[in-house]
């Protein structure tokens, strides 16, 4: 005989552990970068600039050449704390701390040292899903 009880409560279960697990990736599980605009800045001249506004930054990639220091010129256009900071990994060993600021329209700098070939991350050390990748070649 079908149950058709047990049927719908499993489908239910299953529905509702379903949404859960999308939830879940929307809220740091996911790989992507949701605290950073797609936009790319390329280090030129030993320096690049970055903002943040609407709890995020302007840009997801940063690229920078092997073997060369730059700094980040970081602007926080809003009244929320902000700072940028580079981390071998997420969640790997911090490399430089830039300074917490809050805006609207204070600026910071970050000496970041010269690094070998390879994908880095940066994030917001207060907000720690706004970040991006830094990729030196």
């Amino acid at each position: 005989m079908f149950d058709l009880r047990g049927t719908l409560r499993r489908t239910t279960l299953l529905g509702t552990i379903a949404l859960l697990s999308l939830g879940m990736v929307d809220c740091g599980g996911s790989t992507s970068t949701p605290g950073a605009g797609g936009a790319t800045a390329t280090v030129s001249g030993g320096k690049v600039a970055i903002s943040a506004n609407n709890l995020k930054f302007d840009v997801g990639t940063i690229k920078a050449k092997a073997g060369e220091p730059f700094t980040i010129t970081f602007t926080n256009k809003e009244g929320q704390p902000h700072n940028v900071s580079v981390y071998r990994s997420q969640g790997g060993a911090k490399i430089v701390a830039g300074e917490i600021i809050t805006g609207p329209n204070k600026t910071s700098e970050i000496s970041v040292p010269a690094l070998d070939a390879g994908t880095y991350y940066f994030q917001c050390d207060v907000h720690v899903n706004m970040n991006g990748s830094l990729v030196v070649s």
